[in-house]
């Protein structure tokens, strides 16, 4: 994805695809937690939760969790499936993957929206399922360089390269006094080797802001706030069948 036989509109379209993920993320993982009481875009907790349930016995909630996580599971071999299956493509090599989260997650907003107060069990699967297709998606797009559906990997690679950021400002600057080290840090927001670790902040942002947005308009409008990540996916397909997204096969999976 950051190589240097990576072209620039290539790049630029990978990282809107990757910053329009992250925002529908955070709108699931914030409406879903108002219709389910569930966080359903990581695993982490989930996968606590079944060992918490087995400690102490409780097999129907370990077996629910259980499934939520296998779900996830499922989502993320069915994007790599049809990644495979769609490589030799120029374009819309995604727009498989894309359209099965779309139809999942529209259906349960439409349930949601027809079953006011249903906490159906099939439901979160359905999240999960979705969540994994995208964090697969975008995993395989990236060269495992992003993940769009949790934060703990992106936080941890922003507190790595801000140290080295330091560093390279620091060594830049040494012996050229004040005016080095001014002139060091105007070159960060173009320095190519930091491309990642600004593309990891808007990921932050837009994660941050797809859940301010989706719980504003969940709390406002109830399930019809659903529909926002699926225009969110609609315009990611436009971008990976737009002549932008065309790449050479197998050069990013």
């Amino acid at each position: 994805m950051f190589s240097a036989a990576t072209s620039r509109r290539s790049r630029l379209a990978y990282s809107t695809l990757a910053l329009l993920l992250a925002g529908a993320a955070g709108i699931i993982n914030a409406t879903s937690f108002f219709a389910f009481g569930q966080h359903l875009t990581h695993m982490t907790g989930h996968v606590t939760a079944v060992g918490e349930a087995v400690a102490r016995g409780q097999w129907a909630g370990g077996l629910l969790a259980g499934q939520v996580v296998l779900a996830f599971v499922v989502g993320a071999i069915t994007a790599s499936a049809l990644l495979d299956a769609s490589r030799h493509r120029q374009r819309g090599r995604h727009a498989g993957a894309l359209l099965v989260e779309l139809m999942t997650l529209g259906g349960v907003g439409l349930w949601v929206h027809e079953h006011p107060g249903s906490n159906e069990p099939t439901l979160m699967w359905g999240l999960a399922f979705a969540m994994g297709l995208q964090n697969a998606l975008v995993t395989r797009v990236s060269g495992a360089v992003v993940r769009t559906t949790h934060l703990t990997g992106v936080l941890t690679d922003i507190g790595i390269q801000l140290v080295r950021m330091a560093v390279w400002v620091r060594d830049g600057a040494r012996e050229r006094g004040l005016r080095g080290f001014w002139r060091k840090v105007g070159e960060l927001p173009s320095a190519e080797q930091f491309e990642r670790t600004r593309l990891h902040l808007g990921l932050v942002l837009a994660f941050l802001l797809g859940s301010i947005a989706g719980s504003a308009l969940y709390l406002r409008y109830g399930a019809p706030a659903m529909a926002m990540p699926c225009v969110v996916l609609l315009l990611v397909m436009a971008l990976d069948i737009s002549p932008a997204g065309s790449h050479t096969p197998a050069t990013s999976l």
